[in-house]
């Protein structure tokens, strides 16, 4: 049970947004970030000292050295030893905070296992570099009616949306449905950094909004660049009448 004595959440329960019962809601809540990389692990440092109770990091991959500019759980170590990257990761978190519980899942995200890893989740972060595994996020929180923040980064420039079943289109409605090319896709390009923390910083804000369940989340899609410096939110259309995922 989440106790006010503590001093380690005061000044995020200082805010008149969230508060003493909207911290003790954050206590309660299960996130799954999906994927510890340049996103993944912005957004799950920032998770863990928000207090969510309960963090699973779903990641099938190892520390490598090329990742050290961008992913701020690891280490050099880490990358000589070419550790979990959910393993590195959890290590950070517990750290950073001892009082929440971080789960993690070594495994890439499949239709295989996607129902088990998600099921009891208030919420899913998309970590990944990929829409493969977007579209089958989306399929079962959809599914599941569980909520998503997308995000997407490449070069200087970022995107990002929230996803609620019965109240938002979906990532298909929006996206379209997955084909040939996004299956499997890894994007080689470069990544400026700073956009990963920006769009991560901008997940996890939405990600609270959504968990206090206030209903004033954004329903727009977010487009920043960290370069210029650009954010714009566009309207998105209604869901999509017919669409195969979420029916419209």
């Amino acid at each position: 049970m989440f106790t006010k004595c503590g001093e380690r959440y005061s000044r995020q329960a200082a805010l008149p947004q969230i508060g003493w019962r909207g911290q003790e809601r954050l206590a309660a809540a299960t996130v799954v970030v999906v994927g510890c990389g340049g996103l993944g692990t912005v957004a799950a440092g920032l998770l863990a000292r928000a207090g969510i109770g309960h963090l699973r990091l779903v990641d099938s991959d190892r520390v490598e050295i090329a990742n050290l500019a961008g992913q701020v759980l690891f280490d050099e170590e880490d990358a000589q030893a070419g550790r979990p990257k959910a393993l590195a990761a959890a290590e950070r978190l517990r750290a950073a905070n001892p009082t929440i519980c971080i789960e993690p899942m070594v495994a890439r995200l499949t239709s295989a296992n996607a129902d088990r890893l998600l099921k009891d989740a208030d919420l899913v972060l998309d970590g990944t570099d990929n829409d493969a595994t977007r579209h089958l996020i989306n399929r079962i929180c959809v599914k599941r009616g569980i909520p998503w923040v997308f995000a997407a980064v490449m070069e200087s420039y970022g995107l990002t949306m929230n996803f609620v079943p019965g109240e938002t289109p979906c990532f298909a409605c929006i996206f379209g449905n997955p084909g040939r090319r996004t299956s499997g896709q890894r994007q080689e390009k470069g990544v400026l950094p700073a956009i990963t923390h920006v769009v991560a910083s901008l997940q996890v804000g939405q990600a609270i909004r959504i968990l206090l369940g206030e209903g004033s989340y954004s329903r727009g899609l977010l487009y920043i660049d960290a370069w210029e410096p650009v954010l714009e939110r566009a309207a998105v259309r209604s869901p999509e009448r017919g669409c195969r995922i979420c029916g419209g």
